[in-house]
Formats: structure tokens, C-alpha cells, sequence
């Protein structure tokens, strides 16, 4: 048996390369020949010289077959051979074994078939070269000097000569072909293969394209439409109802931008985490906020049931974490129909030390996923059923996102569920645990109900923790803003006009430290693009910092770019800038940013 699993492992499986296999498969004949040999001449009573040669040879060819395999060198290991046997081992069975008169001119032809299978390229050439000259050699040396040739003692060895060699020639020649022909099918298959699961790729890509452009075009439709309605309308309501629309359609754009961001960063191997210490339950509460609107418009019934024992503080991917969440539960919602019921429970899973896993249940009475929709569930580019993208919208990304995110940390995601029956999304996820606690206790309520919804979720409303409206807490700081698009300088301005701030703009990153350099004491802080024609945001930043005025190194810088991959924000930072805002601009986090840059510090000095 183990001779059987050697033989199959270097002679027959691809577990050995092509040349490994040919080079094996060539030295095995030759050890057989040259053992058969050996009896032979043992029989036939040759010469001492010729029976030690021959015993020598396979002894070889063992030994140049073991070095050769465990050093995975088989070219040199086929140079080698042929030194050993057309070389060297030629012109002593030659001499010995009768010459020209023997079946020497056999073993010419032998010794051309294992070169032409054992090396390839210039070592063919030049070792065939070599080899035809030594055996010239020997004919002419022969014809010259007969005394130095042996002669034979039977005519049988003549015959054993030629047949012997014409033998093991013709099993060379039938397993290299045998080789060549296996080696043909198994490239071909794989390119079968490969080319099969390309086409179904392309497929998938279409149909993908063809929803995104669907998904694109939606939105963008709505955009232009709603504001050629708000143009002409006279009514500040219709006007007011056109505006809500473009929010609703715009925000749904930015998803399926983001989306697609994240899917080609998780193909290219880019997708990182940045763990945090967060709470749990917030996280859970900000997705059910985000959702909760549209679950009071189907009158859904939603229920939430966390594990008490789940620690208060976690350290992990607070927002990739709520990413998953989100893409499942906003499934739940698209899939549900009104009245129905969508739950999300939480539960402590397992804990070693100060690590945990926790697992995390999204559970809904929609319309369910058959058996074989869900192989294809979790890939990207597809969707259970791509008449789904038409009817419920969607790109087919969010749960290849979530799986790939879930994997990251730790953790796997699997569905349950039957058609017409719900569906029940579950993963797990690891995080470490950053303080001892107990957490709150479970709750269970009926959150998205009509009665119990919270009030009009399309209004904005920021207000401070002093109870003070922004637009006393901001007023009397000033702002350099550095952007070159005009529309953005216009959204900016707009957008900060009822909050009392005085803001300067610069058209590019030069403009941005001329104005610094020539008033440092009038800026609070500096709101910086990067992408900007003759000097970006981040050299700009760069060159601030290094002003010899003290507030340069000092004055709070905040990029403000749609460059929002961690590694631009990294790059960002590493220049000198102390944070980062993402385009488009939420006026909520941009508040945030500035009151944590003016208002608190402000208060702390205070």
C-alpha cells in the first residue's frame, strides 16, 4: 500500500507537477530496464565489467530519483540522468557489451527519447548535442582502436539489445503522449470551468447593472422631477412636500452609492474594521430610529428582546456592527407586509474571559425565502429572485456586505425560513468586553406602533444639552471654508446661515493659508476640502501647521471631502487635520463637529 500511494503521488497525481511526473515516469522505466538488464547479463555470463555496470545504473537512477523528488529540482535532476546514462553510462556498455555489433545503435534511439522527454528548451539542445557527439565518438574511437570493444559472447544479447531498448523507447513515448493527453483534458476542463463560471459572473453582473441602474435611476428621477414641480409651485406646503421627497430620494441614492463602495472594497481585500468601545443597546436603538419611520407606515408591530446578561461596554466595529443590523432589519421592513410583526433579540452566546459572542436575531412574518433561493442569497451582485429588485427595489448587495463584515469579526450569518412562512436572519459576532456589568434588562414592546411612534421623523431637530438653541451657542466664531465648487461654498453657507456664524471662503488650499497667514487670530476653526486645483486640503494642512504662528498649530482643522475610506481619513489626520466629514454634508454631524470643537471648549475655558 505505501508503495502504491508513492507511485500514485509522483507519477499519476497533480499533486506533482507535470515535469515531476514525466521526469518519475522516464527514471522508472529506466530503473526496470537496468535491473532487467542486470539479469541478463547475470544470465548470459558477461563480463565483470558489464555485470557492475549494470547493477550500478538502477542503483543510480534510485538515487538520482530520491535527491531530485525531495529537492523538487527535476531539471537538474534530468541534466544529471543524462550525464549518468547517455554520457557516461553510453560508451562503457558500448565498449563492454560489443559495439557496433551489438544493439548498441537501440540505445542511441533510447537515449534521444529521454532527452527529448527529460529536459526542455536550451538544456534539450545542448545535452542532445553532447550526446550525439560522445556517441559519434565512440563509433569512430571503435573503428580505430577495435581492441577496446568487448565482443559478444551470444547473439541472443544482441537481440535482448534491441528489443529492450525499442521497448522501453516505445513505453517512453506512449507515457509522455499519455501525459500530454491528460494534461490537454484537465486544461481544458478548467477552462470550461473557468469560462462557465465567468459567464454566470457576467450574468450576475448584468442583471446587477441593470437593477443599479434601475436603483440609480429612481431617485435621480424623483430629484429632477420633484424639482421641477417645486419650481413652479406657489404653494409653500407643495413646495415644502417636493423638498421632503428630494431628502427621501437623495438619502436613498447615497445608499446605494455606499453600497457599492463597500462591495468593491471588500472584493479588492480593503474593507477594515476600527473597533471602538460602544454600548450595545444604543446601537440597537439607533437602527430601530432609523427604521422606525417607515415600520409606522405599515403599521408593523416591532419587539426588541436583549440579553441582560450582555455586558453594558463593548470593544468593536460599532459602525459596521450597525451597518449589519440595518441591512437586516431594513429587509424585515421591505419584506413584511403591513400589520406584520418583525422582532430583534440579542442574546450572550458564549464568553471566554474578556472576550464574547454574541448572537443576534432578526426575525420577520414576510414573504420567506425558498430552499433554493437561498444558496444565492448571501453572494454578490444577486438576489433571491431578481423580479424582487423589481417589485421591492434593492441592489443585492447589503447581505454579501453583512457576511463579509460578520466574517470579519469573527462571527457567520445564516438564514431560516420558508415561503410564506418569515425568515429568521441570525449571526454571531465577537468583541471584547471593556467593563464589568450586568446590562439593562430585556424589553419587549410594541415600538413602532402608530400610538407609540415618535413624531415627525422628516423634521430636523437639533438641540443642545444646556437646552440653548444652536444658533445662541455658535454665534460670534468664525470659520474659513476652503472649497472650489461653488455649489458646496453655496450648501455650506446656506446651511449655517441660521446659526449665526461668521464664515470666509477660499477658492483653493493656496488661498486657504494666504487668508491664515494674514489673520491667524480671526479663525476658530477651518472646514477643508481636499481635491482642489493648485494646492490641495491636505498640503494646505500641512503648510498651516507648519506657520510659526501659535495658533496654527493649534486652530482645529476638519476635512470635509467625499473621500470617506479609512485609509483617506487616516491620510488625512496623519497630515495634521483633527477630524473628518463626509459629503454629503449631514448638518446634523456637522453640528457635532462644531460644537465639539467651539462650544465645548469654549464652555471648559469658561
Amino acid at each position: 500500500k505505501r508503495i502504491r500511494d508513492i507511485a500514485y503521488k509522483y507519477l499519476i497525481s497533480n499533486e506533482t507537477a507535470l515535469e515531476g511526473r514525466l521526469f518519475n515516469g522516464v527514471l522508472t522505466l529506466s530503473f526496470v530496464g537496468g535491473f532487467a538488464g542486470f539479469v541478463f547479463t547475470l544470465i548470459q555470463m558477461s563480463s565483470l565489467n558489464a555485470i557492475l555496470l549494470t547493477l550500478l545504473l538502477p542503483l543510480v537512477v534510485l538515487l538520482v530519483l530520491f535527491v531530485a523528488n525531495r529537492k523538487g529540482n527535476y531539471q537538474i535532476g534530468g541534466i544529471i540522468a543524462i550525464i549518468v546514462f547517455c554520457c557516461i553510462g553510453f560508451p562503457f556498455v558500448f565498449f563492454t557489451g560489443g559495439g557496433i555489433d551489438s544493439g548498441m545503435l537501440a540505445y542511441l534511439l533510447l537515449g534521444t527519447v529521454a532527452i527529448s522527454i527529460l529536459l526542455k528548451q536550451r538544456y534539450f539542445c545542448v545535452m542532445l548535442a553532447v550526446y550525439l557527439l560522445v556517441c559519434i565518438g565512440c563509433i569512430v574511437l571503435s573503428f580505430f582502436r577495435p581492441e577496446l570493444v568487448t565482443p559478444i559472447k551470444r547473439e541472443s544479447m544482441v537481440y535482448f539489445d534491441v528489443a529492450s531498448s525499442f521497448f522501453i523507447s516505445s513505453l517512453l513515448v506512449g507515457i509522455s503522449i499519455r501525459y500530454m493527453i491528460r494534461e490537454y483534458t484537465n486544461s481544458q476542463r478548467m477552462a470550461d470551468n473557468a469560462k462557465r463560471k465567468a459567464d454566470e459572473a457576467s450574468k450576475a453582473k448584468g442583471v446587477f447593472l441593470s437593477n443599479m441602474s434601475h436603483e440609480m435611476r429612481t431617485p435621480m428621477n424623483a430629484i429632477i422631477g420633484m424639482t421641477m414641480i417645486a419650481k413652479t409651485a406657489n404653494d409653500v406646503e407643495k413646495k415644502d412636500y417636493c423638498l421632503a421627497k428630494i431628502e427621501d430620494a437623495s438619502n436613498h441614492l447615497l445608499g446605494v452609492i455606499n453600497d457599492i463602495l463597500d462591495i468593491s472594497k471588500i472584493e479588492e481585500g480593503k474593507l477594515e474594521l476600527s473597533p471602538v468601545e460602544f454600548d450595545f443597546r444604543d446601537m440597537i436603538e439607533k437602527v430601530k430610529t432609523v427604521n422606525i419611520f417607515r415600520m409606522k407606515e405599515k403599521a408593523q408591530l416591532l419587539t426588541v428582546d436583549i440579553d441582560g446578561r450582555i455586558p453594558d461596554a463593548l470593544y468593536a466595529d460599532d459602525q459596521h456592527l450597525t451597518q449589519v443590523v440595518s441591512n437586516l432589519m431594513s429587509n424585515a421592513v421591505k419584506f413584511t407586509p403591513e400589520n406584520g410583526k418583525i422582532g430583534i433579540c440579542a442574546e450572550l452566546a458564549d464568553r471566554q474571559g474578556d472576550v464574547c459572542t454574541i448572537l443576534v436575531r432578526v426575525k420577520d412574518s414576510g414573504i420567506g425565502v425558498s430552499e433554493e433561493q437561498q444558496g444565492v442569497l448571501f453572494h454578490s451582485f444577486q438576489q433571491a429572485d431578481s423580479g424582487i429588485a423589481r417589485k421591492f427595489g434593492g441592489t443585492g448587495l447589503g447581505l454579501s456586505i453583512s457576511k463579509s463584515i460578520v466574517e470579519m469579526m469573527g462571527g457567520k450569518i445564516w438564514l431560516e425560513s420558508e415561503i410564506g412562512k418569515g425568515s429568521v436572519f441570525s449571526f454571531t459576532f465577537n468583541a471584547e468586553v471593556r467593563e464589568p456589568g450586568t446590562g439593562s434588562t430585556s424589553q419587549t414592546g410594541a415600538s413602532a406602533n402608530a400610538e407609540e411612534s415618535p413624531g415627525d421623523l422628516t423634521a430636523v431637530r437639533v438641540k443642545g444639552d444646556d437646552g440653548h438653541n444652536p444658533p445662541e451657542r455658535l454665534r460670534g466664531f468664525t470659520l474659513l471654508l476652503a472649497e472650489d465648487i461653488d455649489i458646496n461654498k453655496e450648501i455650506v453657507l446656506s446651511l449655517m446661515e441660521p446659526f449665526g456664524l461668521t464664515i470666509d471662503c477660499a477658492d483653493n488650499g493656496r488661498e486657504a493659508v494666504e487668508m491664515f497667514r494674514a489673520a491667524p487670530d480671526r479663525y476658530d476653526l477651518i472646514l477643508m476640502d481636499i481635491q482642489m486645483p493648485e494646492m490641495s486640503g491636505s498640503e494646505a494642512t500641512k503648510r498651516i501647521r507648519a506657520l510659526p504662528d501659535a495658533k496654527a498649530k493649534t486652530i482645529p482643522i476638519i476635512a470635509m471631502t467625499a473621500n470617506v475610506f479609512r485609509e483617506d481619513i487616516e491620510e488625512y489626520l496623519n497630515t495634521g487635520m483633527d477630524d473628518h466629514i463626509g459629503k454629503p454634508i449631514d448638518l446634523q454631524k456637522l453640528l457635532e463637529k462644531l460644537d465639539e470643537y467651539l462650544v465645548q471648549p469654549k464652555r471648559r475655558r469658561t
